[in-house]
């Protein structure tokens, strides 16, 4: 603990200093002052927890800096030192919580540590105590706290308890100037403050704060006395501290609530704040938005592309696979649908993904899924600008490792003779008008006989393995560019480019034009 000695006389103050081994006690001799007005301005300064001090001195005397020390918010103990004819004043220093005393003349070193020793163990109790004292009011406060936050909650979700809460936090409509609380007068403020982390807000005691409401994954919507001096700038200064580690939280200026119907409209600004923070390229520490801006539109998500994408992995078009993700996710920036839809969207079409991508021997399987469906790596994303960035790196990498599973020139995949002469009839006659007559021609069996065979062997009809054949060589032949769409029409067997162009975008997902120049 550390000790201050006031004394006017020099030599009194070095004789303390070098009569006792301060630090052998548990003590630091922290400094000096030669009268209660030096002494005063060193409390704070040096952390004082003790004060010796002399009775009688100029300026400021020790009876009106014992008096000084009641009012400071730290408890410090006063220890007097005294001549023989100061018993007066000694009284005095004593009822004004002065806890011992010990005369100039006959002071000894053992004397003074038994008596320090005494203060330190009644300090450190007292400090104890008050500390436990505050401890047991914040615990109240906080009690009071979620418990109100409940019940706006309940009344924000079924409309039950207006009357005591209107009542509680703005006082009746009739007579709200005589009944408002102290911590009300005036109406509350709304501030949104988003963590950017779950655990960050774990243990906060929102200090000053009427309640405390989850208002979205790793967000809270705190109401404010609005009489409370700039609230959101100091929480914006508490938050520098507690969220040091997390480089996404921000705060959400809100409106002054004077009645408990406006909570409702308060939280859906807010939510439009968490909102254009997503989409937006801002990364300010706080976020300003009128009144009138609190309003999200529903929009439809884009399962239309989702499934065109999909099909391109399915059918091998790794051309496609950008294409399909940049139109989806401009869809996505373009009507702005609520994150809390996005995410799951976008997690399902990555789980779908891997799916497909298994079946078309993707090399890389399990690290993709490692990286972007199992971890939920989603839940990451702060803003829309990262989520479109996942979305790119997984579809590139399962680009970089997919390989085609079917194509004119691979081997049959089956060990029945009649299945294995059916496949090789399809790859050498794709470009003729052929259909499954002509393949039950080939191998000698009845039509619904072989389609029966087929499919229970192969999983897919005979037409549907013949349209992959197509698609495969049309595939080839759009990439080398040399080739016009109705002539790869007529080199693939289909009557006319319109018909060919419709079944091409059924099964890549996307027109032989959108192929051929893939964005």
């Amino acid at each position: 603990m550390n000790v201050l000695v006031v004394d006017d006389e020099p030599i009194i103050r070095q004789g303390l200093r070098e009569l006792v081994d301060w630090e052998y006690h548990g003590f630091t001799y922290a400094g000096d002052a030669e009268d209660g007005l030096e002494a005063y301005e060193l409390l704070d300064a040096l952390a004082i927890d003790i004060v010796i001090t002399d009775l009688i001195m100029p300026r400021m005397d020790g009876l009106a800096l014992i008096r000084k020390l009641k009012d400071n918010p730290r408890p410090i103990s006063a220890v007097v030192l005294s001549c023989m004819d100061d018993f007066t004043y000694v009284k005095e220093a004593m009822k004004l919580g002065a806890k011992d005393y010990l005369l100039k003349p006959t002071m000894e070193p053992e004397s003074l540590i038994d008596i320090l020793l005494g203060v330190k163990t009644e300090l450190q109790n007292q400090r104890s105590e008050r500390r436990d004292q505050e401890l047991r009011e914040l615990e109240l406060a906080s009690t009071l706290q979620m418990q109100l936050a409940h019940r706006l909650q309940l009344y924000l979700q079924t409309g039950l308890g207006e009357a005591e809460l209107q009542e509680e936090l703005f006082g009746a409509a009739e007579s709200a100037s005589a009944s408002r609380t102290h911590l009300t007068a005036g109406g509350l403020v709304s501030l949104l403050l988003h963590t950017g982390t779950s655990a960050a807000a774990a243990g906060w005691r929102w200090t000053g704060c009427v309640a405390a409401l989850p208002l979205a994954a790793e967000s809270v919507l705190l109401l404010m006395p609005a009489a409370a001096t700039d609230a959101a700038a100091a929480l914006e200064r508490a938050a520098q501290v507690r969220l040091a580690d997390a480089p996404d939280w921000f705060i959400g200026a809100g409106v002054v609530i004077r009645r408990l119907q406006d909570v409702q409209p308060a939280a859906a600004l807010h939510a439009q704040q968490l909102h254009e923070r997503f989409y937006g390229g801002s990364r300010n520490r706080r976020i300003v938005l009128a009144p009138e801006a609190a309003s999200l539109v529903t929009t439809a998500l884009p399962y239309d592309i989702r499934s065109d994408l999909l099909r391109c992995i399915v059918h091998d078009n790794s051309e496609g696979y950008l294409h399909h993700a940049d139109a989806m996710c401009a869809r996505l920036l373009e009507q702005r649908p609520e994150k809390g839809k996005v995410l799951p969207f976008i997690q399902e079409l990555l789980a779908l993904a891997a799916g497909y991508a298994r079946e078309r021997g993707c090399a890389e399987i399990e690290r993709y899924e490692e990286l972007f469906v199992h971890n939920q790596a989603l839940s990451h994303c702060v803003s829309f600008e990262q989520v479109t960035e996942l979305v790119r790196q997984a579809l590139s990498m399962l680009m970089a490792n997919t390989g085609a599973v079917i194509s004119g020139d691979q081997p049959p995949r089956s060990n029945n003779t009649f299945i294995r002469k059916v496949l090789t009839f399809m790859q050498e006659n794709y470009a003729l008008p052929i259909s499954t007559s002509d393949m039950a021609d080939h191998v000698r069996l009845s039509r619904s006989y072989l389609s029966d065979l087929y499919s229970k062997e192969m999983g897919e009809s005979l037409s549907e393995t013949l349209t992959r054949i197509r698609m495969e060589e049309a595939k080839k032949r759009l990439r080398t560019g040399e080739m016009k769409v109705y002539e790869v029409a007529d080199a693939v067997g289909f009557p006319d480019a319109k018909t060919f162009a419709k079944t091409f975008k059924r099964v890549v997902g996307c027109s032989p034009k959108e192929f051929e120049k893939p964005i």
